[in-house]
């Protein structure tokens, strides 16, 4: 054999030692910084890849949900659900960042106890299935498989695999011709696996990804404590074999990726793809279980490393009755709240200052709500409910874009409170309600809707207002509740306790004069008041 031949192979053998000692290194350091995860309460990524798609699963599959029970956009933003989902993400997984989404917006649920428990007690456990999702990662964020069209397959390309081979063997027979044979064929296999990679790359992007998972799911549910896998994986023994060389979904650690050159000289992508493709469309409900499977895992450790940061948690616990039972309830987002105690099982009017706590209080019942439902974890000590749809009308603001008003969007967003399915339970909070218009038209169309929203079936309200007449006027059907504050020494306190009644303080004159308004201000304006 001519020497440079052996100075090729002595080349080739000495990158795959490098790739093996690359690999080795990595995945050792890869289970040191998964050992410390539960301790430090940490995900594996601090940092938000710039082309995630976590509303993908969400935005493909809600059709074939109950649609009232899902989450909408305006409440999805009211709440600050996106702040909560990042607190909440944990996930080693696209798939499952993409699952825990769609969970908050209670497409799917995250209700499986033991698992959560599992993950808690057993730190083997726990370390090994989050080192097996760590090596699907997130650098792609896949298309789901029966999303994707299958790709004809040109026989003629599959067979270029083999022709650099035929110039080797003809190096034996005349090393010449066997040079430019075995150069003009990977030549054109380079030429034809870049022109051909456009016509399969995303999919192919995807199948990079679903070959990981299917390897990993057949590893994981074969632990002992983890939920079975109805999957025969004798149908994806040519993924399993074969995902090495297709490479690893985290490219970024993908110690083959200096083998480009060989499998692009050997056309390996596209021979491979059509190698699986078709067991992949033949057993796509089965592929699908495996994402599933995997999506599950990840975010059921999520929630349970989630629950680690809290102050304190419960689960939820379900009654018959059209209620909402809380006891130390707090926002999900905030650090040593103050918590609140109450049985809501009738509309409420709430008052009270600005600042005082009143959006605070109906955001941590509404999320509450929808964390039982979702995710069975409450940031409260006890909390029991009816299951049911919730829908908000927060934190509107002018749309500059339409050129709409802060009232017109405000009417769309309440508007919107009348099109439920009436057999549904269904939970509504309204803060602020038509504050963008005049006080005595807000306040007459403001009891006009309230009355309207009450006279409906299986409707729980919750609405919140600086109209003290209001809390007349809704009487009896609605009861007063009121969160208020105390001023002195020239500052104002709040206590941020919900109390029974209406609100019987007002602190926006006296906010004037803390705040050192030049004294003229205050003074006619507090003028104005006492003679109203």
């Amino acid at each position: 054999m001519p020497s440079f031949l052996w100075a090729a192979l002595a080349v080739v053998c000495f990158s795959i030692i490098v790739i093996i000692m690359s690999d080795i290194i990595y995945r050792y350091k890869l289970k040191q910084q998964i050992s410390l995860l539960w301790k430090l309460q940490k995900s594996l990524e601090t940092f938000i890849r710039p082309y995630h798609r976590y509303a993908y699963y969400f935005e493909t599959y809600q059709t074939s949900q109950l649609q009232d029970r899902i989450i909408d956009d305006k409440t999805w933003f009211d709440l600050d659900l996106p702040k909560l989902f990042k607190r909440m993400n944990f996930n080693f997984t696209a798939i499952g960042e993409m699952r825990l989404y769609s969970t908050l917006r209670n497409m799917t649920t995250v209700d499986n106890e033991s698992l959560i428990q599992l993950f808690k007690s057993n730190s083997y456990i726990r370390e090994t299935v989050s080192y097996h999702l760590a090596l699907i990662g997130k650098s792609i964020y896949p298309i789901y498989p029966d999303q994707l069209a299958p790709v004809k397959r040109q026989t003629v390309f599959m067979y270029c695999t083999y022709l650099p081979f035929v110039g080797l063997l003809l190096l034996f027979i005349d090393f010449k011709i066997g040079t430019i044979v075995t150069l003009m064929f990977i030549v054109l296999n380079f030429v034809l696996s870049g022109s051909l990679r456009k016509t399969f790359e995303q999919n192919l992007n995807s199948m990079y990804y679903t070959a990981s998972v299917i390897q990993k799911a057949y590893k994981l549910h074969k632990l002992e404590g983890l939920p079975p896998l109805d999957v025969n994986f004798k149908h994806f023994t040519a993924s399993r074999k074969l995902s090495w060389l297709l490479g690893r979904a985290n490219s970024n650690n993908d110690a083959f990726s200096i083998m480009l050159l060989f499998k692009l000289a050997f056309m390996v992508d596209y021979h491979i793809f059509h190698l699986i493709q078709h067991s992949y469309k033949r057993y796509e409900a089965e592929v699908l279980a495996c994402y599933d499977y995997i999506a599950t895992l990840d975010n059921h450790y999520s929630v349970a490393l989630w629950r680690e940061t809290l102050d304190y948690y419960a689960t939820p616990e379900i009654t018959d009755n059209f209620m909402i039972e809380s006891k130390d309830v707090t926002h999900p987002l905030l650090t040593n709240a103050v918590p609140n105690t109450l049985t809501i099982d009738f509309q409420m009017l709430l008052t009270g200052s600005n600042a005082s706590g009143k959006s605070t209080y109906m955001k941590a019942i509404a999320l509450n709500l929808i964390l039982a439902q979702t995710v069975q974890t409450v940031t409260a000590n006890k909390f029991k409910y009816k299951p049911g749809s919730v829908f908000t009308s927060m934190a509107n603001q002018d749309d500059v874009i339409s050129g709409e008003s802060y009232f017109m969007t405000e009417l769309k967003a309440i508007r919107r409170l009348f099109n439920g399915q009436n057999n549904n339970y269904r939970y509504y909070f309204i803060d602020e309600i038509f504050k963008g218009t005049n006080t005595s038209e807000r306040i007459a169309a403001s009891e006009s809707v309230l009355r309207y929203l009450n006279q409906q079936p299986n409707t729980r309200i919750m609405a919140a207002t600086h109209d003290i007449e209001l809390a007349s006027l809704l009487q009896p059907d609605y009861k007063n509740y009121h969160f208020n504050e105390t001023i002195s020494d020239n500052e104002i306190h709040f206590d941020f306790i919900i109390k029974s009644g209406k609100a019987n303080t007002r602190n926006a004159i006296e906010l004037l004069r803390i705040t050192d308004f030049p004294t003229p201000i205050y003074e006619r304006a507090k003028n104005n008041v006492e003679h109203r």
